[in-house]
């Protein structure tokens, strides 16, 4: 019944008329997200939420450890009774009920909605287009970038709102957790954090050259192959099975050296 009502909580095929979508990525994944905010706002809330927790679990352990090794079991209960309470039903209940939550929030309502939204939404799109620019185009790699845009629009999103607030939200509340003991402890993750950022700096524009490179690679491949399929009569007729799969082998050889 859970499963059910997340599931239905998003329309995987609206109705809206499809639109060009921007060139930007932010924008374009702004773009394909429509419809899906208030979802994707409480499960960044909700990650939040539990890398927060997460943290002041370590604090609650370890002013625990001290009232023990300060106090009896008696004055424990008279004095803390009320805090101890408090622990066991954010432990107990609160944690578990914002993970379950989450967990259906990404899982069943986003992880498959999402991307046929997008693949929806720019199938429609394409049917819009003149009989010559399918002519001009492998009907296979067509197909392959429209799968390849809707898991990289999800996977651009759900990584920026579920695990980035996540590594956020617990990194900064480790780093005050620390700080408000002593300032050198909180040292090392600040250096830590320092060349960390450095090496996606140098790095990162590397991975965009070579994913760009890659996924124009593996739509040529596909492409290749599809239409070696699609057109099998023209291939059987005209066309030789050594010097069509050669045709393959470029396409496939080009991928491998991207990967």
């Amino acid at each position: 019944m859970a499963f059910h009502f997340f599931e239905q909580l998003v329309q995987p095929f609206p109705d809206a008329q499809p639109q060009r979508s921007p060139a930007s990525v932010f924008r374009f994944c702004r773009h394909h997200s429509r419809g899906l905010e208030p979802y994707l706002v409480l499960l960044a809330v909700l990650n939040g939420a539990i890398a927060a927790l997460e943290v002041m679990l370590f604090d609650i352990v370890g002013r625990g450890v001290d009232l023990l090794g300060s106090s009896t079991p008696e004055a424990l209960r008279a004095g803390a009774g009320d805090a101890l309470l408090w622990t066991a039903l954010a432990v107990l209940v609160a944690y578990p009920l914002l993970v379950g939550v989450a967990s259906l929030l990404l899982h069943q309502t986003l992880m498959g909605n999402f991307p046929m939204i997008v693949r929806w939404m720019a199938h429609r799109y394409l049917l819009l287009q003149s009989l010559e620019f399918f002519n001009n185009e492998f009907a296979g790699r067509i197909a392959t970038r429209v799968m390849q845009t809707a898991l990289a629009v999800r996977s651009v999103v759900i990584i920026l709102l579920d695990i980035l607030v996540y590594v956020v939200v617990y990194f900064s509340a480790v780093v005050l957790l620390l700080g408000s003991t002593d300032l050198r402890l909180a040292t090392p993750l600040l250096l830590w954090l320092g060349i960390y950022a450095l090496i996606l700096y140098i790095v990162l524009p590397r991975f965009q050259h070579v994913s760009q490179r890659q996924a124009d690679a593996r739509a040529l491949m596909t492409g290749r192959v599809a239409d070696s399929y699609t057109n099998i009569t023209t291939v059987k007729l005209f066309s030789h099975a050594r010097r069509e799969a050669r045709y393959a082998q470029q396409g496939m050889q080009s991928f491998l050296d991207t990967v």
